[in-house]
């Protein structure tokens, strides 16, 4: 039998992959296959996977589903913050956290996920902050490539590397890269800081 906070976790996760369901779901709809290229559908996408996953496991995750979790929180973070700072005054703060399904990928789902990591699960390692940039790489790699050969262009102003000097792309590259640390190395901290408590 399942304690309070324990099903306290179930409900949030059952919502969580909801709200992921529908985003996913929308984002197929509206752009097919060619919504992956987004970095919020794919964050997105691995958060209902990972709770999915957690649910099938009756809110008592392995390790495996414990990193899953880590990943897509930091990924969603990611993608809150570059909405927060790039997104928004370029194309609207309105736009961009409340048009259509934006309030659930861009501001419902990552303050959710991290509510979850950070009150309800097992403590995450410092070493696992290298797993959520490897999992940005594996992003970032392939779209600044496919930008350089001309082969599509963007989804995001940054990626667009034909468009801009080397300088500025190794500008976003760091700075990505370095918040994407940053901001999975506080989630552990804080993590770690709530559950002394």
């Amino acid at each position: 039998m399942m304690n309070r906070k324990e099903r306290i976790l179930v409900v949030g996760h059952i919502l969580l992959l909801l709200f992921e369901l529908l985003v996913v779901l929308h984002g197929f709809a509206e752009d097919g296959i060619g919504t992956l290229r987004f970095y919020t559908t794919d964050s997105n996408l691995l958060c209902g996977v990972a709770s999915a996953l957690f649910l099938l496991q009756r809110g008592k995750p392995d390790t495996m589903v414990r990193l899953l979790r880590f990943i897509a929180t930091s990924c969603l973070l990611v993608t809150f913050t570059v909405v927060l700072l790039v997104l928004g005054p370029q194309n609207g703060y309105a736009h961009e956290f409340f048009g259509g399904t934006r309030l659930f990928s861009h501001l419902l789902c990552p303050f959710l996920s991290l509510a979850l990591f950070l009150t309800g699960e097992e403590r995450a390692p410092q070493r696992w902050v290298g797993y959520a940039l490897f999992t940005t790489l594996l992003y970032a790699i392939p779209m600044i490539a496919l930008n350089g050969l001309g082969l599509i262009s963007g989804p995001y102003s940054f990626l667009k590397v034909r468009e801009q000097s080397l300088a500025s792309t190794l500008f976003w590259i760091v700075v990505i890269l370095g918040g994407n640390a940053l901001l999975a190395r506080a989630a552990v901290l804080l993590q770690k800081r709530l559950f002394k408590r």
